[in-house]
């Protein structure tokens, strides 16, 4: 991508969103040149390169009044590269829109973010290797922004370019072709940038049915054993609904940034091979590692829509399974066993718990290693439409990857799935609460919190995290229901509400 074409997008991207914000609402575009050059920078310091390099930095700027030297540009790679948060502050710009949204119920602060985004994305694509860091710093900057929106409860932006809108260099894949494009089909000359920025959330078309296909006169076994796996299969989920699926789970702040930072990695992955690019190879496989009962098996669970979204797995299911359903006690049984699990996760994801209990210290000696070798053969011979998600406890995962040469090759993205701590213990427990159609009176809600926050506190080898939750609550219904039944006519509300009389197993 040349250092024109930086900042042709750039400017048409900067210029038109200062050009568009309403009376009484005024950005300085040189205010928002300087903050991007920095996020750039920042952006640029996770790639192997350099970025764009000098001549790609100084686009970033609408004017282009102020150069970077080629050493400035090295050095300034340099610091950013030192300190990943360093240089990117809060801009006061973007205060003021925030501010402004607040006061006015509008979303220019929510829109700036999702420019960011995507020019970000651009940015880091243009050199042809846009790596999984880079697009975890992008993440970052754009959730730094985010934040402030939802503390200042902004309202979400209905209608956003994304990074189809820039990728490429035709006119009508421009951002301002793109608007151009918008506007016949709007067919309004009105001040198209208040329409488009603060536009009404859009109602989403009923969803289409498809039409019934006739049934062939006689079927194969095979035929009809595949007919009927087509009809168990779920159906589609969109990547909007996937993440908002994973947005929705309790606390797994970190894991949610790296989840989309994968997402967008893979999302201009996409749009660079479609557009002939240079796309480079990409590993899929992921290690969650963390404790007992931090949600790795639901996120592994997301990951497999948000892969079947981007077209990377053609159904997108989960197969979970452990040592005990890969190994088998005879020389020999272990890579059918393994063939078996492998042939039903094709399509989808393959998560495996406790990996490392694959690779025990005498290897030599167990059947573990065979089903190793059984699923790196698979992971090869399946590349385009296989994935394998490992997990375990973080201190015992370097075991299993460094067990085989080919898993270190493979498996090179890594998430970490922290405690919940006593909030989001005591969130989760209001969750099952809510869905199990139960009340839970004040006094009775305390005490709940309280134990959960010391739980977390004191928390040791055992804790359990979301495990503990879910069995406490089963306790606590179970006191319950005891309760309820020696009542001779109990009300609604007392069959539905749990009281402090209920929480005995808490006191023990």
């Amino acid at each position: 991508m040349s250092a024109r074409s930086y900042h042709q997008d750039y400017a048409d991207s900067i210029g038109h969103f200062c050009a568009g914000l309403p009376d009484g609402l005024t950005v300085q575009t040189s205010d928002v040149d300087a903050y991007f050059r920095s996020c750039t920078l920042s952006v640029w310091a996770r790639s192997p390169g350099d970025g764009g390099g000098a001549a790609g930095i100084n686009q970033i700027y609408t004017d282009r009044s102020v150069a970077f030297t080629d050493q400035q540009f090295q050095n300034a790679i340099a610091y950013y590269r030192g300190d990943m948060h360093a240089g990117t502050p809060m801009p006061d710009f973007f205060v003021k829109l925030v501010g402004y949204d607040k006061r006015h119920g509008s979303c220019y602060s929510r829109t700036f973010a999702e420019i960011q985004k995507n020019l970000l994305m651009l940015f880091a694509a243009g050199d042809g290797d846009f790596s999984f860091a880079e697009s975890q710093e992008i993440t970052r900057l754009y959730q730094r922004l985010t934040a402030l929106c939802d503390e200042n409860r902004v309202p979400p932006v209905s209608v956003t370019p994304g990074p189809s809108s820039y990728l490429g260099r035709r006119e009508e894949q421009t951002l301002s072709g793109l608007l151009a494009d918008m506007e016949r089909q709007l067919g309004r000359r009105s001040d198209l940038f208040s329409d488009f920025w603060g536009a009404a959330p859009k109602v989403p078309a009923a969803a289409e049915q498809p039409a019934e296909p006739e049934a062939p006169a006689q079927l194969s076994r095979d035929a009809a054993a595949e007919a009927v796996q087509k009809e168990q299969e779920e159906p589609p989920v969109s990547l909007e609904d996937a993440m908002a699926e994973l947005r929705a789970l309790v606390g797994l702040e970190a894991v949610k940034r790296d989840v989309e930072s994968l997402m967008n990695l893979v999302k201009v992955r996409n749009l660079r091979k479609e557009r002939g690019m240079k796309c480079p190879d990409m590993s899929f496989h992921l290690v969650f590692s963390g404790n007992p009962g931090t949600g790795k098996t639901t996120v592994a669970r997301i990951v497999g829509k948000i892969y079947r979204a981007l077209g990377i797995l053609s159904k997108g299911h989960l197969v979970e399974v452990d040592r005990s359903g890969l190994v088998a006690g005879y020389v020999g049984q272990t890579a059918i066993k393994t063939q078996e699990v492998i042939q039903k996760a094709l399509g989808g994801v393959l998560f495996i718990d406790e990996a490392y209990s694959l690779a025990p210290a005498n290897a030599d000696k167990d059947f573990g290693q065979e089903a190793i070798d059984t699923i790196l053969k698979a992971m090869e011979d399946h590349r385009d439409d296989f994935v394998v998600i490992v997990a375990g406890y973080e201190s015992l995962m370097p075991r299993f990857i460094d067990s085989n040469p080919g898993l270190k090759s493979r498996f090179n993205k890594y998430i970490t799935f922290d405690d919940y701590d006593g909030e989001a213990l005591y969130e989760i427990f209001m969750g099952r609460v809510e869905r199990s159609d139960y009340r839970i009176d004040s006094e009775a809600a305390e005490e709940v919190k309280s134990y959960l926050e010391d739980l977390y506190e004191f928390r040791d080898d055992n804790f359990g995290n979301a495990r503990d939750v879910r069995n406490l609550f089963e306790r606590i219904v179970a006191k319950q229901a005891d309760r309820v039944a020696e009542i001779a006519e109990p009300t609604d509300e007392e069959i539905l509400t749990i009281t402090a009389e209920d929480l005995e197993e808490i006191r023990s």
